[in-house]
């Protein structure tokens, strides 16, 4: 599919607060997605990725959280504002979400092929048999070994790829045009992760679906992406083609976090660290949400800047974008 379809889903200013904070957790994240693409959005803990994609499919933990403002139109419909009844017959159907751990994603009492059968069931109205031979094509499908025999096993009885493949059968048992992937690796060893990117990979091509895929891992983005979105404290801080953010990246915390990845091979230096603390979910700053921590602020980073592009190929919140030309201004006296 060309980058430049169509969008499949479109983003506009999405806002959410926890009750009774002074300002949004996540706040006017904006981005859209052609079909069969893959945008990944990445950023340390507590940024706002996962509570971005949780209000995506309307699972939003409300309260304390709710959505304050945006658009997400999929299909030409918005999401944000669709009955609850309309959410799940589009949830698990159109569209469907991929959990960071499994284990607690289950159901632990309900066996593998009938977790699967169930929303073959619910979307696509089948008999009970019809239901269960696509489960098991499905788990034939992700590569799980002896699938007869995994239909009929409980959650427990698997292994942590095991299961990750079981949710990735579920996830895509309706064909659905828009997959979200929230960490899908985190907990697995190498060696599996890289077998079920590699998966997830081959069946998005087989499907044509397009895909959000939620890291914290710049190796995983570089495998993976064909756009990327940085995200701190809430906020999307730079997005762009994966190619060129990765060859010129212009903020500097993504800056930072490309200078925090290890390097293969023997080390000679320390790694690069990001000094201070992200801003609590609760009391976010005023202004650029990264100021405190960046070595360019001057004075103006007392507002917040906006999405803009600084000469490149992407976008960069950044009063000092293009961040090349920093180095050559005199700097301004820098806040205590």
């Amino acid at each position: 599919m060309t980058p430049d379809a169509p969008p499949l889903l479109e983003v506009r200013n999405l806002s959410i607060r926890v009750a009774n904070a002074r300002s949004n957790l996540v706040d006017d994240v904006s981005f859209s997605l052609q079909p069969g693409r893959t945008l990944c959005i990445v950023g340390e803990s507590g940024c706002g990725k996962s509570q971005t994609a949780l209000a995506l499919m309307g699972l939003l933990a409300s309260p304390p959280l709710s959505v304050t403002g945006g658009t997400a139109l999929f299909n030409g419909r918005d999401l944000l504002s669709l009955p609850q009844a309309e959410k799940q017959r589009i949830r698990g159907d159109r569209m469907a979400m991929i959990f960071q751990e499994p284990m607690s994603s289950l159901n632990p009492v309900l066996r593998i092929g009938e977790q699967i059968a169930e929303a073959v069931r619910r979307h696509r109205g089948v008999s009970n048999s019809v239901a269960r031979a696509r489960a098991l094509e499905m788990l034939e499908k992700v590569r799980i070994p002896a699938a007869g025999k995994r239909l009929d096993e409980f959650p427990h009885q698997l292994s942590g790829g095991m299961r990750q493949r079981a949710m990735i059968a579920m996830a895509l048992a309706n064909d659905p045009e828009l997959l979200l992937a929230d960490e899908p690796t985190t907990a697995l060893d190498v060696t599996i992760q890289a077998q079920i990117l590699d998966l997830m990979r081959t069946l998005q091509a087989e499907l044509g679906t397009a895909m959000i895929l939620i890291t914290h891992d710049l190796g995983v983005v570089a495998e993976m992406a064909d756009e990327v979105a940085v995200m701190y404290a809430g906020r999307i801080v730079e997005i762009g083609a994966t190619q060129d953010i990765f060859d010129d990246p212009q903020h500097p915390y993504t800056i930072g976090l490309m200078s925090s990845m290890p390097a293969l091979g023997r080390r000679s230096e320390r790694l690069v660290t990001i000094p201070g603390r992200v801003p609590s979910a609760t009391d976010m700053p005023d202004g650029c949400r990264f100021a405190s921590r960046c070595p360019f602020r001057i004075g103006i980073c007392a507002r917040t800047p906006e999405l803009s592009n600084p000469g490149g190929s992407h976008r960069v919140a950044c009063w000092r974008a293009p961040i090349e030309e920093t180095y050559l201004q005199p700097q301004e006296a820098q806040p205590a």
